[in-house]
């Protein structure tokens, strides 16, 4: 059975760098700073969220599963329209660089929003003003081959304090599976990840492959697996967006 990341991502793995050991990561990944008109429903930080360039357009994603605690009681689909009252990202601690969204792109009144939203695990934003430092990445092409090395970018619920602003988890690519990746990461702990659901998962070139949302059984059969969302669902909403 699967489990969600947003329950508990927890790491406090020093900061971590692309190839080289000199080499300097861009900034990419920030937190979800998600306020209601029903303010007691409030959530600073509700998992990792970036940016993406498509198309010569600039949008903001993260994980739908974020709604399943950044929601009202009153929320029982996956439509932000009569609830919200502002989205901002901002890397973390620097509230002051912060990204404003506009609306839901992929909004689904008609979509229940229950655990069963992690089979489509995007949420797919327009971008209302960009105050940050915030990286577009770019979709890679191509699908990634066993043995890649790839990392996700962010920050989690017991590192807030001193990830500044994102951290970096390696791991190494082992296969799909329906629409996520399965990645052995360098040191695994489901239960310590809480909070990194919503990180970008790039390559060695910094172009995006997945976005943090899942675990999976490992393929061997003993314990579990780090399991992205892989792009196949962003790419149907992207494809489906008016010209």
């Amino acid at each position: 059975m699967r489990r969600t990341l947003f329950v508990s991502l927890l790491t406090l793995l020093p900061s971590l760098s692309f190839g080289a050991p000199e080499g300097k990561l861009p900034p990419m990944s920030g937190i979800n700073d998600v306020k209601f008109k029903e303010s007691r429903f409030d959530n600073d930080f509700a998992g990792n969220a970036f940016l993406i360039e498509h198309e010569r357009r600039v949008l903001a994603v993260t994980v739908k599963h974020a709604l399943l605690i950044a929601k009202t009681d009153s929320m029982k689909t996956v439509d932000l329209k009569d609830h919200l009252a502002s989205w901002r990202i901002h890397p973390n601690g620097q509230p002051e660089q912060y990204i404003e969204l506009g609306p839901l792109l992929n909004a689904d009144p008609a979509e229940v929003l229950d655990p069963s939203v992690i089979e489509r695990d995007w949420l797919v934003f327009e971008v209302r003003s960009n105050h940050s430092p915030l990286q577009p990445l770019k979709l890679r092409p191509n699908p990634v081959a066993a043995g890649e090395r790839l990392y996700a970018v962010g920050c989690t619920y017991a590192n807030r304090d001193v990830c500044n602003p994102q951290r970096v988890e390696q791991g190494t690519f082992i296969r799909y599976s329906g629409r996520n990746l399965m990645v052995d990461l360098d040191a695994f702990a489901a239960d310590k990840l809480g909070g990194l659901s919503g990180s970008p998962v790039v390559d060695a070139d910094h172009r995006l492959v997945g976005i943090v949302s899942n675990v999976l059984p490992h393929p061997s059969g003993k314990g579990e697996v780090f399991a992205p969302a892989s792009l196949d669902y962003l790419r149907e909403v992207l494809n489906q967006l008016p010209d």
